[in-house]
């Protein structure tokens, strides 16, 4: 579950000025909150002079560092700093591209929203207040593959309706007007997620219980 503290951090942090400092720590919690493993993800913001700061590809999030992250232009190319962007680099300019709004992105692969998608299923967003509020509606991008120019179109056209996707057996992306904003929504997203899928859990539990009258109780569930 959403912690009270988080409204508190979203309501202060909404406004902070977006830095490669804050960037890293954003990393860090991503890791922290299972959000990645790995090198998995990739996180950017646009500054004021429209250049974009960037992770680089093949560093945890968890590790990040100020001096590893690259300033790039909206052509992709490096203006600043050291080794290769992220493979999903065109992802973040396609995106910036269709949404002037749009100052940060968040990308990772949240175990239990993607679950939602690879099932097949619509993320029902509505189902928690927080999810009503924060997320609005969350839409599932078709399939294309991590890295290509096809996913990042694709990705783009689905957030100009919305703030937050899912990407077909990949992950999900959130937007933000700052790095907090977007990655509040990618944590709210995963927990939504783990929401839908305990009340579907005990849903089904239930209808064991009560309707095929094969059990007593719910432990018992569990051990068939």
């Amino acid at each position: 579950m959403i912690e009270i503290s988080f409204r508190k951090e979203q309501v202060n942090g909404m406004d902070t000025k977006d830095t490669k400092k804050q960037l890293c720590r954003i990393g860090r919690k991503m890791k922290e909150g299972g959000l990645v493993v790995a090198c998995d993800g990739n996180i950017s913001y646009r500054r004021d002079d429209g250049l974009i700061v960037i992770t680089p590809s093949g560093v945890p999030k968890g590790e990040l560092r100020p001096s590893d992250l690259l300033l790039i232009d909206m052509q992709g190319h490096i203006v600043k700093g050291k080794g290769k962007a992220s493979s999903e680099t065109s992802l973040h300019l396609e995106i910036y591209k269709a949404r002037p709004d749009v100052k940060a992105i968040v990308h990772c692969h949240p175990v239990t929203a993607t679950a939602v998608s690879v099932a097949g299923l619509e993320f029902p967003s509505q189902v928690v207040t927080e999810g009503r509020d924060f997320l609005g509606p969350v839409i599932t991008v078709p399939f294309a593959e991590p890295g290509s120019m096809d996913l990042a179109v694709k990705c783009a056209q689905g957030l100009k309706k919305v703030n937050v996707i899912l990407m077909a057996s990949h992950g999900a992306c959130a937007v933000g007007t700052n790095l907090n904003q977007a990655f509040y929504r990618m944590e709210t997203l995963e927990s939504v997620a783990k929401i839908y899928r305990n009340a579907m859990t005990f849903h089904a539990a239930y209808r064991v219980i009560h309707e095929e009258g094969q059990v007593h109780s719910l432990a018992d569930v569990f051990t068939l």
